[in-house]
């Protein structure tokens, strides 16, 4: 409620807007509570303004009045229109003010402290950032795999795994993770194959966020996995389950290696780099390239092209980290392609999943991030220069 003449307001009521609270709800609940202002005529006597992160992110949505000095918690629009009445259940109270101190409600954890200098030992902390998947096993996979990973980590580091989107914790709230476990210093590695947006763009602006927040911390990060040796090593192993011996000549067969797909150019580009140095390093004639989705070729072209080029047997080959819903999309096709070519050979071989090899490269990110020699702080630096002359604005990918 937008309200410029304030001689007469009696109430200041702010409104998180940040990220977290957003991705709850924010937006409707300050609707809610503006709408309730103008209903009852109390435009004068209460203003609203949205602010940024408060950090008590966990209570999301977050509503703060002043000159009381209460907090509260607004899971329901019954509680934002009652804010406005000052008739909120003690349920809904984070913090209050009893005889000019600050008293936080019993059901409530402590919340984040954005300035802990001086406050005590502090930690590194290396925050592994996945992709995330509307399939939830892919989640599991992804966190199993951090934890098989942290055998090799040193424990006096904390390590948290948070998502880009579609699970939790997200980026914003796995800092927030950290930083509320003593982290002055966070290290953020992405797991994610190929360079572009989310790496570029998204994964950076949460960081810049961050840092807003809590200034005192220290951010490093780092480099997507990108074109790796250990990938191929990893492509042969999937190979190989599929009974394609890596050390003899297959003069009739075609690996189709199919990635995601993306806008990005120069991730696509990479991908058909992969694709070119996979095929030096195996004894086929044909490695295509073939993507699941945005860019072409399709997948289906793909076959097609296998086919007019003479495969008696195609190799499906998924270049994913962990399964989800386009790995189950994939598994199908292959079903598809088998009952409509039945004149050709076709497998479907894994994705990289639980390989030592994948933990190989993503230790080599984090101590890259950790030593100061990761590319993924170039990135940052693109980044600021990207948002200053195109502007950017810092959402959720939840």
């Amino acid at each position: 409620m937008t309200t410029w003449n304030l001689e007469q307001m009696q109430r200041h009521l702010l409104i998180c807007n940040g990220a977290t609270c957003m991705g709850a709800g924010a937006e409707e609940v300050t609707k809610q509570i503006r709408d309730e202002i103008r209903k009852n005529r109390l435009d004068e006597q209460i203003h609203t303004s949205r602010t940024r992160c408060n950090g008590r992110c966990k209570d999301k949505c977050v509503v703060i009045e002043y000159p009381k000095g209460t907090w509260y918690s607004v899971q329901q629009e019954e509680t934002a229109r009652s804010i406005v009445h000052e008739a909120v259940g003690e349920e809904a109270i984070i913090y209050s003010m009893e005889h000019g101190v600050r008293k936080r409600s019993e059901t409530r954890i402590k919340g984040i402290d954005k300035y802990k200098k001086g406050n005590g030992l502090m930690k590194k902390a290396v925050l592994f950032v996945g992709h995330g998947s509307r399939l939830e096993a892919g989640n599991r996979e992804v966190r199993q795999f951090i934890e098989e990973t942290k055998d090799s980590i040193d424990p006096a580091l904390l390590v948290e795994t948070c998502f880009l989107e579609f699970a939790s914790p997200n980026i914003e709230e796995g800092i927030q993770l950290c930083v509320e476990k003593g982290a002055d210093e966070i290290h953020v590695i992405p797991i994610i194959l190929l360079h572009a947006g989310h790496s570029k763009l998204h994964i950076p602006a949460e960081i810049e966020h961050a840092k807003e927040h809590f200034p005192d911390v220290r951010f490093t990060y780092g480099q997507t996995i990108g074109v790796h040796e250990e990938v191929f090593e990893i492509l042969k192993t999937r190979l190989t389950e599929v009974g394609f011996d890596v050390n003899q000549n297959h003069e009739d067969t075609a690996i189709l290696l199919i990635g995601r797909g993306g806008s990005d150019p120069y991730a696509n580009g990479d991908f058909y780099k992969i694709t070119r140095l996979l095929w030096e390093k195996l004894n086929v004639p044909i490695v295509e390239s073939a993507f699941m989705g945005v860019t072409t070729p399709t997948v289906q072209d793909g076959m097609e092209r296998c086919m007019k080029l003479g495969a008696k047997k195609i190799i499906m080959l998924p270049y994913f980290l962990f399964t989800g819903i386009l790995m189950k999309r994939m598994n199908q096709m292959a079903e598809h392609f088998k009952e409509t070519y039945p004149h050709v050979s076709i497998e479907i071989a894994s994705y990289f999943g639980y390989h030592p090899k994948l933990s190989t490269v993503l230790l080599e990110r984090m101590n890259q991030a950790i030593d100061g020699t990761s590319t993924g702080m170039q990135d940052l630096e693109n980044f600021r220069q990207y948002a200053k002359e195109h502007g950017y604005e810092h959402h959720h990918h939840h």
